[in-house]
């Protein structure tokens, strides 16, 4: 008998195709763990009932639906005497195995692939579950454990932020993921577009002020000061020339003096026979009388 590839069988798969390898494998019954709820356990007839009964296209993760409206029921692994000397094919969240009912009853404990504990950080999302190995511990720290797999984002690659760390994420399998921590890269990449957008700041100044720049491999020839050096972390990465336009001299600005400032009329001094000639006839017989009193106290 050849050896089934049970890579390909998944939660996805149809109930057909998961009772066809079941026939290929020495496996009697079919287990299916959800990432949520209760491991369903079918003997061989009872997949065979299902597919005889129109459930051939229906997908293995519909299982616990078709129990729920009792067209199914499944088996209790604790009625079996023997449930370690008994063998199962298994379909979870994260792979296809066989192995003994006796796994069954520890449905929370993943089934781990051979190459597990090799020298390269490794996470498994099991049932709301996340684990690491070894390597990944020494490099992550136990805290990693405590995250919710159910939240993890469905997606291939994808970066999780946890106590000032940074971890990538990328899937290889369904439900096995190799880890790393980039909060070196992160940071560096943060302070890069940090200081990119100072740059594009400057830069947009510049060109509002009518200025041009130019983006240089060597410093423009002559005694030009207009170019800076550009360099990040001690290594140049070429010069900015930038080229502004000429000023224009603003016209000379006229003061008008304040009212505090402004300069009197000259005053020109009258002569006194100005003076007596706009004495009228009575402030002349008025000056007479005076004079003529002085006169007589004189006396």
């Amino acid at each position: 008998m050849n050896k089934p590839n049970l890579s390909i069988l998944t939660p996805e798969s149809t109930l057909l195709f998961f009772l066809r390898t079941l026939f290929s494998t020495i496996a009697e019954y079919a287990v299916y763990i959800p990432d949520l709820g209760d491991v369903i356990i079918l003997a061989k007839e009872q997949l065979v009932s299902l597919v005889e009964r129109g459930c051939a296209d229906s997908m293995i993760k519909t299982l616990p639906q078709l129990i729920a409206r009792n067209i199914v029921n499944s088996l209790n692994p604790y009625d079996f005497d023997y449930p370690e000397e008994l063998n199962a094919l298994y379909v979870s969240m994260t792979g296809s195995f066989i192995a003994t009912l006796e796994t069954a009853l520890y449905p929370d404990e993943p089934v781990l692939p051979e190459w597990w504990e090799a020298p390269v950080p490794f996470a498994i999302s099991s049932r709301g579950i996340l684990r690491l190995n070894s390597t990944a511990k020494n490099l992550l720290g136990s805290e990693v454990e405590k995250l919710n797999a159910r939240e993890l984002p469905n997606q291939d690659e994808f970066i999780i932020t946890l106590e000032n760390k940074f971890i990538a994420f990328k899937k290889l399998k369904a439900g096995i993921y190799s880890v790393d921590d980039c909060t070196n890269e992160l940071n560096d990449a943060q302070e890069i577009t940090w200081w990119a957008a100072v740059g594009q700041a400057w830069i947009k100044e510049i060109e509002n002020q009518g200025g041009q720049w130019q983006k240089l491999d060597n410093p423009p020839e002559g005694k030009s000061k207009t170019f800076r050096a550009c360099e990040w972390q001690g290594e140049l990465q070429g010069y900015l020339n930038i080229i502004m336009p000429p000023r224009k001299k603003a016209p000379a600005k006229k003061v008008i003096p304040s009212k505090s400032q402004e300069i009197p009329e000259k005053i020109t001094p009258r002569k006194s026979d100005d003076v007596i000639t706009n004495i009228g006839p009575q402030a002349m017989a008025l000056l007479a009388a005076g004079q003529q009193r002085e006169q007589e106290h004189l006396l």
